[in-house]
């Protein structure tokens, strides 16, 4: 049986998604009412570089090569994240990506008047095997979250693919394209 060539693409295509490396698990999403999914002026995912703090780096590299490697990992899923630690966390709009968090509320982690004192998981060049990470990502504005995504994933170091997989899976959560507490369930995204 010959397949047409637009079947031929989804078979390939299906194929990729079934060898691909599972991303994040035990994913739980939040978005408060607030949340304006035009306010960035195009948007993170319309090229506009948005600050982006890391924390918590759980392997045996610095923390500017993790940094980069998630930021790397964001940039993919079409938003422009900011490797600039020092002016992410003055900036206005910015998203904090914080890995083995001793907190998980939105509030506290855009907080900042009470800085977060973070505690990194002891590096390792190679996480054990089903040891997992958690991560909380917190889009925030000012001092107040806008989104919010909670994930657990399994990654060995930050070139694991499947790291970059997560990365993107919550990143592009993070960003909504529609807020139905803002404009109604039914609203076109």
């Amino acid at each position: 049986m010959r397949l047409s060539p637009t079947h031929a693409a989804l078979a390939a295509c299906l194929a990729l998604a079934l060898a691909a490396p599972a991303a994040a698990q035990a994913m739980r999403d939040q978005m408060w009412s607030g949340y304006d999914p035009g306010e960035l002026g195009g948007g993170p995912r319309g090229g506009r570089q948005l600050p982006t703090v890391v924390t918590g780096n759980p392997f045996a590299v610095s923390d500017a090569e993790f940094v980069r490697a998630v930021t790397q990992a964001m940039s993919e899923s079409a938003v422009a994240a900011s490797r600039d630690q020092t002016a992410a966390t003055r900036a206005p709009m910015r998203v904090m990506m914080l890995f083995n968090a001793a907190t998980l509320t939105g509030e506290r982690i855009c907080d900042r008047s009470k800085p977060l004192a973070t505690a990194p998981a002891a590096p390792q060049a190679q996480r054990p095997a089903g040891e997992r990470l958690n991560l909380v990502a917190t889009y925030c504005r000012g001092d107040s979250p806008m989104t919010q995504v909670i994930a657990s994933l399994d990654a060995s170091g930050p070139d694991d693919p499947r790291l970059r997989n997560a990365i993107r899976q919550v990143t592009a959560n993070l960003f909504p394209t529609t807020n139905p507490d803002r404009y109604g369930p039914n609203f076109p995204d």
